[in-house]
């Protein structure tokens, strides 16, 4: 619930703007987006250090070929969340 919270002020700006303006409907997303984190930690932590050594090297190996990505803000997103993945599989 915590880190739902946290969620709901970085996303919708919860202080500066109201709850009731906000809506529910936003604070039920963050709270789906907390457990989404959650659930890819426990993945992350249930995975044995051979394969992530091996998903390590396949998200290299993704990278090395996003050059051929044609848009510029598709390849930034995409190696942005690339290299994200490797940081988690990294700190796991």
């Amino acid at each position: 619930m915590t880190r739902a919270w946290a969620i709901f002020r970085r996303t919708y700006r919860y202080p500066e703007i109201k709850f009731s303006d906000i809506g529910r409907k936003c604070f039920a997303w963050a709270l789906r987006q907390a457990w989404v984190e959650v659930r890819e930690i426990a993945r992350v932590a249930a995975m044995t250090a051979v394969a992530k050594a091996a998903r390590i090297e396949t998200l290299h190996a993704l990278i090395a070929s996003a050059g051929y990505i044609d848009s510029g803000s598709q390849w930034k997103g995409t190696i942005t969340r690339l290299r994200d993945e490797i940081r988690q599989l990294q700190a796991a």
